[in-house]
This record gives C-alpha cells, structure tokens and sequence, in this order.
C-alpha cells in the first residue's frame, strides 16, 4: 500500500488497545490510583480468577505496545522518505479536502509517549521510578510537535479561507487536526503535571493552555458544521466514510482529559480548590462521548450489520477502534 500519513491510524489504534488493559488493571482489578508493574501479578496468584484475567490482560498489553512502537518505526521510516523524496505533503495540505490527513503523524507520536510512560513502565517500572530524567527530552518532542501542530493548523486554515469549499465534500474525517490537539494537549498536561521543573512545568502549561482551548474552539466549529451539513443532505455518506463518525468521541475524550489535567496543574500551583470544575469536566466529556457512541451505533447499524465485514480496508475504519 502506498505511504499515506493516515496510516500513522493504525498506530494510534494499537497505542489505544495497549491503553485499555493498563486502566482496567489499575483501577478494577489492583483498585489503585499508584504505578503497577508485572510483579504485582503474584499478589493475585491466590484469586484464579483473577490472576487469570490480569495475566491476559498484561500479555495483550505487552503484544499491542511491541505492535505499536514496531509500526512506529516503520511508519516514521516511510515518512521520512515520502517527504524527502515527493511533493505528496504539499499536495495535501493546500486542499482543504485532504489536509487533515497530515496530522495523522500528530495524533500517533503523543500517543506513544503515553505508551511509554503508562503501559510500558508496567514491564519496565524503571522508567516511572527514573521519570524526572525523561521530562527534558519529552519536554522537547512535545515543543516540537507542538510548533508542527499550530504550523499545520494555521496552513490549513490559511487553504480553508482561500479556496472554493464545497460543504457537502466535507465529512467526519475533517476533525483528525482537532483530534491531534487533543492528543498533544493530553501528553502536554501531563508533562506539565509531572515535572518537577518549574520551568518545563509552567512552560508546557501555556502551551496546552493554547492547545486545549483552539482544539475545543475547533471542534465546537467544525462539529456544528458537520451536523448542520448532514441534517441538510438527508442521507449518510458513501460505505468507506461512514465509520468516521466514530471521530467525534477520541477528541471529546482527549480534550476533556487535557483540560482536567491543565485545572488540575493550576491548582496544584496556585493553591485554587479546583474540585468542582474537574467533576465537571470529566464527567461532562465522559457523558458526551458516551451519547456519541450510542447515536453513532444507532446510525451506523446497518452498516454494521450489512457492509462492515464485506467492504474494502478504508482508512476510517480505525476511528471505531
């Protein structure tokens, strides 16, 4: 298959399923808010049941990081030779109907510092028991895909103002820079969170406080719009796109998450009671994604039953994972 940025999907999908078996064991089987690692696992070997389920949880875990990090590297390598060998990216940037596959890359490569401080410090713990070493250097991956995030934005808005849009060309997919901002906002607060850097900490702050707050103005903006044109085309799009309504819940996800995250660091660092906006918060993310979920099931159905098993690979099939 021909490079596309939107391959680096696949990787983020593997980044989420690492994810999940990470949370599940944190907090509904070890019922924790601290680190765990696979030395725990003894402590259940008197729970079958149990040791059972977290062994498999721990084994799914292990195979979708070493998926992840292994696309990764691929996928980097192709990305540096497919821009450095064609004129492919400034095709799609300058068409407002393909920009937003550019940040593809931008949505991944947050996700696999996650990766590696969450599920892969629960092989290796000696990465959250040494986790100050590494604030520098994630602190300058994320100031670069945070320049490259507001760059690519700024471009693809600059194309969206200028040319000729024809709304009923726009779907779903259009929101994978908003999903980026999300993606880079949450690695942000949670640098901003963890280190113990003033300077790094306060820096990164700011830098999120841009991200969350232009991601959500985007989203706002390019949802209604979205809704808006698929109330007035009375009809879902064609089979390939239409898992790609699936978008909309990985932002709200990110985003919410992020933004709790930065009122949390505000106030850690300012001594502010922030207890009831963080309810507020995660819970109004929580229930908006969930009631996206649930539409998005009811209206998709049909495809779901008829067309997902038979149809060709499309790119918006990852959205759903």
């Amino acid at each position: 298959m021909k490079f596309t940025p939107v391959k680096f999907q696949a990787t983020l999908a593997s980044a989420g399923v690492a994810l999940m078996p990470m949370y599940f064991l944190k907090f509904n089987i070890f019922k924790t808010n601290e680190n765990i690692s696979l030395s725990m696992l003894s402590l259940l070997s008197d729970q079958p049941v149990l040791y059972a389920t977290a062994l498999f949880l721990a084994i799914t875990m292990g195979l979708f990081i070493v998926i992840h990090f292994f696309y990764t590297a691929v996928f980097l390598k192709e990305l540096v030779i497919w821009l450095s060998t064609t004129n492919e990216f400034k095709k799609l940037i300058n068409s407002h109907l393909t920009a937003s596959t550019v940040f593809s890359p931008l949505i991944s490569l947050p996700m696999s510092m996650i990766v590696l401080f969450g599920p892969t410090s629960f092989f290796f713990p000696q990465i959250t028991e040494n986790i100050q070493t590494f604030m520098l250097p994630a602190f300058i991956l994320f100031a670069i895909l945070w320049v490259a995030l507001i760059s690519f934005e700024l471009k693809a808005a600059g194309v969206f103002f200028t040319t000729l849009v024809e709304p009923e060309t726009l779907n779903f997919g259009w929101l994978l820079d908003v999903l980026a901002f999300g993606a880079v906002s949450l690695v942000g607060s949670l640098i901003a969170n963890f280190a113990d850097s003033r300077l790094i900490s306060s820096s990164t702050a700011f830098m999120v406080f841009v991200t969350v707050f232009v991601g959500i103005a985007l989203f706002s903006v390019k949802l209604a719009i979205l809704i808006y044109q698929q109330i007035r085309s009375r009809q879902l799009p064609v089979s390939a796109i239409m898992p790609a309504y699936c978008l909309v819940i990985p932002p709200s996800c990110l985003l919410g998450f992020g933004f709790y995250q930065l009122v949390q660091y505000t106030g850690k660092t300012y001594g502010f009671d922030v207890s009831a906006i963080s309810f507020i918060i995660i819970n109004f993310s929580y229930f908006f994604s969930m009631s996206w979920f649930v539409f998005s099931i009811f209206l998709l159905k049909e495809y779901l039953k008829k067309d997902f098993l038979r149809t060709d690979y499309s790119p918006a099939q990852w959205g759903m994972v």
